[in-house]
């Protein structure tokens, strides 16, 4: 149960750092902006952590894992409403920072990136026009 939401959670958060790196490189709100070596592992860093944040807290009672299915696989128990495993409050957490968060920031910049390359376009077109004019 462990390893798989980790590995999920890895891949979610791996998919909003990229959206966020594209955005910065494409639509430059930070002039001078150079992606360097040092964002990479910033990225790499901040991926774990976020990871982790959702992963670790069945381990240490916050909710629990519990088997799926046919029993041959573990995951977080979103269905116990018994007062000692704060389930609620766990899902709460999980619905809140590990699915409209990131979802709303990868809308975000790649809405962002949509209107930027659709400007770029027009421009292209505009001077097309213009150069044909002339």
């Amino acid at each position: 149960g462990f390893f798989a939401t980790l590995g999920g959670e890895i891949g979610l958060w791996s998919l909003v750092v990229l959206a966020i790196e594209r955005w910065l490189v494409v639509c430059k709100p930070i002039s001078n902006f150079r992606f360097g070596e040092n964002h990479a592992i910033m990225g790499l860093a901040f991926t774990w952590v976020a990871a982790l944040s959702c992963a670790a807290p069945p381990l240490v009672g916050w909710s629990r894992y519990i088997p799926e299915g046919m029993q041959c696989s573990c995951g977080v128990d979103y269905y116990t409403r018994a007062e000692g495993f704060n389930n609620e409050s766990f899902v709460i957490y999980m619905f809140i920072c590990h699915f409209t968060i990131p979802l709303t920031v990868v809308f975000f910049c790649y809405g962002r990136l949509l209107c930027a390359v659709k400007e770029a376009a027009a421009a292209q077109q505009e001077s097309e026009t213009t150069q044909r004019a002339e």
